[in-house]
């Protein structure tokens, strides 16, 4: 019986390191991320995000971002930014008790003819807070913060749909058909 318990413990460390070992991991969360574009000339109207999107393609080494739309292979042009905090919920006397947030941005990518190469890329990015009128302080900083995670997300969306929304990695032609 102990011999048993040993054997079948001793297989679940042996499984558990061979599936650790051998590079396991979720499609889409190795962060290896590359931009379809060798250089890429960014263009923000008047989005909150610009600023930590210019930061996260420079940190992860996504491209080369260029000062001129002439030097780009492409423009990324992000815009039509949208907040909206609405009641979500409302507590036994009427008061709001809740707000849902939501942030929306669009992305354009346009060659150097100034064709967009693609639709508009849409992220949008929502969130649940609660909220109590007497914590007012607290509750505009939560709200402060979940904002700040809203354009992370938003960022990060961003990113992976230009990463994976380029013309040439959709191909029909590869699409193997389940029978």
């Amino acid at each position: 019986m102990r011999l048993n318990k040993i054997v079948n413990y001793s297989l679940i460390v042996i499984m558990t390191l061979f599936i650790a070992s051998c590079g396991f991991h979720l499609r889409g969360m190795d962060g290896d991320y590359q931009f379809p574009y060798k250089t890429v000339y960014l263009v923000c109207d008047t989005p909150v995000i610009c600023p930590n999107f210019e930061s996260a393609i420079i940190n992860q080494n996504l491209t080369k971002l260029v000062k001129n739309a002439e030097s780009a292979e492409v423009t990324l042009a992000v815009s039509d930014e949208d907040t909206n905090r609405v009641a979500s919920n409302y507590n036994s006397v009427g008061q709001i008790a809740g707000y849902r947030l939501i942030y929306k941005v669009t992305a354009r990518v346009y060659d150097k003819k100034g064709t967009q190469t693609m639709p508009d890329i849409v992220v949008t990015a929502q969130d649940t807070i609660n909220y109590n009128n007497s914590l007012i302080l607290s509750a505009t900083q939560q709200e402060a913060q979940t904002w700040d995670n809203l354009h992370q997300i938003a960022i990060n969306s961003l990113i992976r749909r230009i990463v994976y929304s380029h013309p040439h990695l959709i191909s029909t032609n590869n699409a193997t058909e389940s029978k």
